[in-house]
């Protein structure tokens, strides 16, 4: 099964991820983030950072989730090629994200992501798989 796949948008860059669980759908997710960010197979497990998180329903827990992430390459030069949702339901996360710091010469950046939005957010399950359909700002 596939992570991920792309869509069309106007501006933005559309993104449908897929998992079997919901907590392998946030993690298919976060990986999706960084993979359109970087090259994902040169970043190292080397650093882990724990997220606890709480919102007011999933939709708007998967939108916190990525944007956390990527609050976490912003201020701190984090790059994750690895996650791991330990809990979650409908209103929580706890979750790891593996990496490492940002380093000029061994990673590039391929897309400047600025914001994960709410445009077109949606998540749902059928027969047993979750897929959920993000727009990220670039």
């Amino acid at each position: 099964m596939k992570k991920y796949d792309f869509f069309d948008h106007t501006a933005d860059m559309g993104l449908i991820v897929y998992g079997q669980s919901l907590a392998g759908l946030f993690e298919n997710a976060g990986f999706a983030l960084f993979d359109v960010l970087t090259d994902t197979a040169r970043v190292k497990p080397r650093q882990t950072r724990r997220f606890d998180l709480r919102r007011d329903n999933v939709e708007e827990l998967l939108v916190e989730w990525l944007g956390s992430l990527l609050y976490a390459f912003d201020a701190h030069g984090l790059l994750f090629s690895e996650f791991s949702v330990e809990h979650i339901d409908s209103l929580s996360l706890a979750a790891s994200a593996h990496g490492e710091k940002f380093l000029a010469g061994c990673h590039e950046i391929k897309t400047s992501l600025k914001a994960v939005t709410y445009h077109g957010l949606s998540i749902k399950e059928e027969n047993g798989l979750w897929q959920a359909t993000v727009v990220i700002d670039v």
